[in-house]
Parts: structure tokens; sequence; C-alpha cells
């Protein structure tokens, strides 16, 4: 009876444990796939408070991030046409499936609204009390295009 029920608890929670596991590793991969370029092709910031209508600010063709297998990105921010910003930043999937980029001793974590095979919009949402009344919402919004 040993010998039948250590095989079938360790099957059991091996899969209970793989569909997580491959959800983090398909989403990793798709990031990483053909050398993890990707064209930011919308970046929208939309800050809403209470009792006002949302501060919508978007930019088209806006830079470039790259996701490499090793943990580590870059993101060539070029929304500015007078100014060039590089960002390095490591990346990972998290347990609940959501994107944490860090860097600058921060950590965002966005979550996947759309994961195609050459489109991801990944968005990061924040929101801070002003007063008891008064909420302020940021939410950043990336719209990315593979590029091959």
């Amino acid at each position: 009876m040993k010998r039948i029920f250590a095989p079938l608890v360790f099957t059991l929670t091996l899969l209970l444990l793989l569909p997580s596991c491959s959800k983090q590793r398909q989403l990793a991969d798709n990031l990483t796939r053909q050398s993890g370029r990707w064209n930011i092709d919308n970046y929208k910031v939309t800050i809403t408070t209470t009792d006002l209508p949302p501060d919508v600010t978007e930019y088209g063709d806006s830079g470039y991030m790259y996701f490499f297998s090793n943990g580590d990105g870059q993101w060539i921010d070029l929304k500015d046409p007078d100014e060039f910003i590089f960002i390095e930043f490591e990346w990972d999937i998290t347990d609940d499936n959501a994107l944490q980029i860090r860097y600058n001793n921060e950590e965002f974590n966005f979550l996947f609204e759309v994961n195609e095979k050459d489109r991801q919009v990944i968005v990061y949402e924040e929101t801070v009390a002003l007063t008891e009344e008064i909420d302020v919402t940021t939410r950043i919004e990336y719209e990315l295009l593979r590029i091959e």
C-alpha cells in the first residue's frame, strides 16, 4: 500500500503545480521569443481623481522594450523627440501571472490585458487616497508589438 500511495501523492501534487508553472512559462516564453524585441506602439497614462474627468496622455510609437531570457530587460523611451531615455530593468512573471518589472529600487506589477504572439497589452494601476473622499488612480498602459 505504501508503494502505491507515495507515487500517487507525488503525481497528484505535480499535476496541481504544473498548470500554474506552465502559464508562467508561456508568458515568459512569449515575451522572449524572437530575441524579445517589442515596439511600444502605444503608451497611455490615465489619471483619474474622484469627481473629476480623467486626464489622459497618449503617445504613439514611443520606444522599445527588450525582454531577455535571463530576466534582464531594456526600455528605450522616445516619447520626447528631444530626449532619449535608456533604462535597464529586471523582470519576471509572478505567481499570479503578472509581469513584474524592477528598476530604481521599485517594483511594478503589470497585468496582461492582451497576451498574443505578436501583441501584448500590459497595465499597471495604482490608487492613492488623498483624503477620505478623494482618490487618485494612475493607470499606465503599454501596447507592445513584436519586432521581427
